[in-house]
């Protein structure tokens, strides 16, 4: 008897949000589909923070080579989906598709702003950097984090079991206290260092694409976005009432996007 073969699909996670923060969102994947996610992207020391997040994007790459070793669809969350978009250009061989959410991209005019402001002291000012390198990153024992995140802005319209495997997936009781397990400076260097460099990758996707952005996203707006739709031959899907953090507001419904396109994938593959 023939067992099916699964299908493979790597999830990325966003900056400063472990993998297993998105359980909500894996759990409502079908039983045909094999997830795979590295735990914390650039927390090992032979993939430091680098420009553009060259390194993040081979961390990625060898994992999926060596960890998987067959083709293999990409799902990435704002980072994890500049990263995965990167990965799919350069090895397309080892990539059948690739499904971007929300992704923090700079083209056009913006791209040349933000590669200049990367070198100064402003990209703190305007990028989340500043805010991450001092963050609180430990409390004392019996504090309800669900609860302080669940005050701060980020997190208002997270679904509360989102909080709550994030809180688990991110924290660590350590040396009597509760400890952030992301490092907060490898945070912040990532944000400087986003890809200014997407358009050598304009004409590179030859696997299909699908770009999913939130109408609210203050990170996916027009103005960034807009050149880099026109030349990536990639389709744009926009959810309504959502904003940049929906895989963790609205979980439920990414999760069958993603589970109907890869569907759709799958059908044309065969009819081929």
């Amino acid at each position: 008897m023939t067992i099916p073969t699964k299908i493979k699909l790597h999830f990325a996670h966003a900056n400063g949000f472990p993998a297993a923060s998105y359980h909500q969102l894996f759990k409502h994947f079908p039983d045909d589909f094999e997830l795979h996610a590295l735990t914390k992207f650039a927390h090992s020391e032979r993939y430091p923070v680098n420009a553009n997040l060259s390194n993040q994007v081979a961390e990625l790459i060898d994992h999926l080579a060596y960890k998987v070793a067959e083709p293999i669809y990409l799902v990435g969350h704002s980072m994890g989906a500049v990263i995965s978009f990167i990965a799919a250009c350069e090895r397309p061989d080892i990539i059948k598709g690739v499904i971007m959410l929300d992704p923090p991209i700079a083209s056009g005019l913006s791209r040349i702003v933000f590669k200049l402001l990367k070198y100064s002291p402003l990209i703190d000012k305007f990028s989340p950097a500043g805010k991450a390198k001092v963050r609180c990153q430990s409390w004392p024992l019996g504090t309800d984090l669900v609860a302080y995140f669940k005050a701060k802005a980020l997190f208002k319209n997270f679904q509360l079991e989102c909080i709550q495997d994030y809180v688990s997936a991110a924290i660590d009781e350590l040396d009597g206290k509760l400890q952030l397990n992301f490092d907060a400076q490898i945070e912040a260097s990532i944000y400087r260092n986003v890809p200014h460099n997407i358009n050598q990758y304009y004409n590179r996707l030859s696997v299909p694409g699908l770009l999913v952005t939130g109408n609210r996203s203050d990170v996916c707006i027009p103005s960034l976005l807009g050149t880099f739709v026109k030349k990536v031959n990639i389709e744009h899907q926009i959810i309504e009432d959502a904003g940049h953090m929906f895989p963790l507001e609205r979980p439920q419904l990414v999760a069958k996007i993603i589970t109907d396109r890869i569907r759709l994938w799958e059908k044309l593959n065969t009819e081929q």
